[in-house]
């Protein structure tokens, strides 16, 4: 798992590279996608299915509470539980991106390895949206706080994750809207233990089963 940590990581690094360029050529790979595979257009609406859409504002402090983690853990194991064995889906898919990109296989400019990930999995992903959205109003989670706490665990855990805003971009291709910059990749985690030392020390206990979630992660779910 440590090595896809690394592969993931290099792929993060590419991804940030290119600003609007990037999001214009992962909006455009993606409206490809959903052309062939309408299941990924139903993303954005089960999205709207999560009931609490509070704005979150992070703690000055970026502490994360015991609280929250729990919940987070156990958006995380609902969606797993679902899946069972497909997870093994979302796991191969993730081990073969990082292991593409850590050969350089990708570039920004060549999304069709991350974008292909999506489409590979169209209809197993779209029950795991629908799983996660489940689980998120069971925990009166927003997205914006669930995405949050997910960034700070991994982050405690020197893991990083692709940040990437699927359901946004698929939104605007369905819409017919331009994309914008801010919904282009971008880091969440990093690439070596971060953030308050009170994140490092709740999470530590439970960094294996963060590790074993990381394909969940890659997916944003």
């Amino acid at each position: 798992m440590k090595k896809l940590a690394v592969g993931c990581g290099i792929l993060l690094v590419v991804l940030l590279v290119g600003g609007a360029i990037a999001t214009y050529v992962v909006y455009n790979k993606v409206k490809s996608t959903v052309t062939e595979f309408a299941a990924l257009g139903e993303i954005p609406a089960i999205e709207r299915g999560v009931r609490n859409s509070a704005a979150f504002t992070p703690p000055a402090s970026g502490e994360l509470t015991e609280a929250q983690l729990k919940r987070y853990l156990g958006v995380q194991g609902h969606v797993r539980t679902l899946l069972g064995s497909r997870f093994d889906e979302f796991e191969a898919k993730y081990a073969e991106v990082s292991k593409r990109m850590d050969k350089g296989q990708g570039t920004v400019f060549d999304t069709t390895t991350v974008v292909g990930a999506y489409r590979d999995l169209a209809r197993t992903y779209v029950e795991a949206k629908k799983a996660q959205v489940e689980a998120l109003n069971t925990a009166n989670f927003s997205l914006g706080e669930y995405r949050w706490v997910r960034q700070q665990a991994y982050a405690a855990i020197g893991m990083p994750v692709v940040d990437l805003d699927v359901s946004e971009i698929i939104d605007d291709v369905t819409s017919g809207r331009t994309p914008q910059q801010t919904q282009g990749p971008h880091l969440g985690g990093s690439m070596g233990p971060t953030g308050p030392e009170a994140n490092k020390t709740l999470v530590a206990p439970h960094k294996k089963t963060l590790e074993d979630n990381a394909a969940l992660s890659f997916f944003g779910l």
